[in-house]
Parts: structure tokens; sequence; C-alpha cells
């Protein structure tokens, strides 16, 4: 499969393209300097700037978006968090529709905020939209993305955990040192996803052409953020006896602590329904996995369990 990737720097994105080219895939890279990207090229791995023709391409995969903690949610910043997402996504399609012939499937980066602060109540693909900041801006996004004339997948993601990057690595440090605990109350639901399961559902997506629409990747042993805490504990063999509070976590990080003190009990209803197995259902196998030497988790300080 010829596949075009918006997105592949990242945390996601660089793994995503081992496991393509791994297969056997030819990946190309969108990227704004791709002179500056030619010592990185490998077989099967090309750059170019943005944006190629999209003829001759099998599949467009876009993984775009300002990283949601990159600062203090400001006006500006909303308008970048949104612009990265919808813009990218429109000018994607558009090359789609003018493409000669156009690629078999459009995987769409999304995420679990479309469906804002629920409490506990269950999430599959089929729940309603919320009607926060990020909510609104998800659901801006996926809008732009169905109007693509090809199978078109929403990859609604949830916490992506892995060694290397993601939240994992920002919140090791306090865990770390044993001053480690639960945000707020800790009885909000934690939507989270290992790394392999991220990129094997973008990978299942691409293969399943009876596939379309929203596709929740979380795994399906969603816990609340104290079952969480206490699973990263035992993982690092630290205690977790220092909660956050809320009003001091809002202080820190102004509007976007909502995205860490919010609810959201996802189920990857679609996933299981379409035949994907989890590598890691469930959390704490999943922290030991990441974690471990083998993993390559354990070089943040500490010792890994």
């Amino acid at each position: 499969m010829n596949i075009l990737l918006a997105g592949g720097s990242g945390f996601i994105g660089t793994r995503l393209v081992e496991a393509l080219l791994g297969r056997g895939d030819q990946v190309t890279v969108i990227t704004r300097d791709p002179a500056g990207e030619q010592s990185r090229r490998r077989p099967g791995l090309a750059y170019r700037g943005w944006l190629p023709s999209l003829d001759g391409y099998d599949a467009v995969v876009n993984l775009s978006g300002a990283n949601l903690f990159g600062q203090r949610w400001d006006a500006a910043f909303k308008a970048q968090i949104r612009d990265s997402r919808i813009d990218t996504t429109r000018r994607l399609v558009n090359a789609i529709r003018a493409a000669r012939v156009p690629p078999k499937v459009f995987v769409n980066g999304s995420a679990i905020g479309i469906y804002g602060d629920r409490g506990d109540e269950p999430l599959p693909e089929t729940a309603a939209p919320g009607d926060d900041f990020l909510a609104r801006v998800c659901l801006a996004w996926e809008t732009e993305a169905l109007k693509c004339p090809v199978r078109t997948v929403l990859l609604r993601t949830g916490v992506v955990l892995g060694p290397g990057g993601g939240a994992l690595q920002q919140m090791l440090p306090p865990f770390r040192f044993g001053l480690g605990g639960p945000i707020g109350f800790g009885g909000q639901h934690f939507s989270w996803i290992h790394i392999d399961d991220e990129v094997g559902l973008i990978l299942h997506a691409l293969d399943d052409d009876g596939l379309s629409g929203p596709l929740n990747a979380v795994a399906p042993g969603v816990v609340t953020n104290k079952q969480f805490t206490k699973a990263l504990g035992r993982v690092l063999r630290r205690p977790t006896l220092f909660p956050v509070p809320t009003p001091a976590l809002r202080l820190m990080l102004g509007e976007v602590a909502g995205l860490l003190t919010a609810s959201q009990r996802c189920v990857p209803a679609v996933a299981e329904g379409r035949g994907y197995v989890f590598r890691h259902p469930e959390i704490e196998g999943a922290l030991r996995e990441i974690l471990s030497p083998a993993g390559n988790g354990a070089d943040a300080g500490g010792q890994a369990a």
C-alpha cells in the first residue's frame, strides 16, 4: 500500500511509520522541510512538501494538530488548536477530491474530546457529542473529514500511553519521587490506549474495507483516574498519597486542566465489532510493558517493576 501521512513526526506518527514500513508499505510523510529530512530517508520512506498531488496513493492518514498542552489556552492558541485540525483536514479533503485517481481510504485523526465531560455514561461511537470548546472543535473537524468522497474513518483517540513520549512521560516525574496521586476526587473515567493498539487500529482502519465513520481508539479496560493512579504506583513501587486538587490544577494550567478532570467512559464498540483484538486491554499490564526495560520505559529515572 502506498500511503501519504500528515503528522508523521509526532509521538503516534513516528511509530506508525515504523509499523507501515515493517509490513512493506510505502510511506510519504508531508513536511515543511523535505530537503532537511533527506538524512532520515530509508527504503520505502519519502518526504514531500505541502501538498503533493494525491494521484497514485492508496490511502491518506491525517494525524496533524497542535499539541493541546503546548501552552495555556488563550484566544490565539485556541484558534491555533482549531485551525491546525480543521484547515489541514479541509485541504487534504480538497486534494482527494481533485485527484484523478483518488486514494481508497482517508483515516482522519479526531479525539474522544468530542464527547465532552459525561460522568459515568458509557460512550460508544453512537453517543452524541458534547458542547465544550474541544467537543465543538472535534465536531467541526469530523464534519470536514466527512466531506471526503472516499471511505473515511474518524479516529477518536483517547490518552495514548507508550514509552518515550506522550502523556505518560509528563506524568512520570512526580510518581518516580513518590509524589503522585489522583487528580481531583479521582472518580472521573480515564479512557486510554497503548501506543501499540493506537497504531494497530490505524492499520486495521486502512485494511478493513467495511470500516468507516467514528472509531473509538481506546482500550476496553477503562479505569477511573484513581484506579490508573494506583496501577501506576504499583508498577513503579511508589506510594500514591498526594492528590492534586482541581482548583490548584486549574490555577496552574488554566482551561486545559479540564482535559484532566473530565470524565469520559469511552467504549471501543466499533473496533471490537470489526474483530480488532487489543494487545493491551488492561491498564496495569499495559503500564508494566511500557515501563519494563524491554519496553524502553525505564529510562526516565527510578526503577520499573
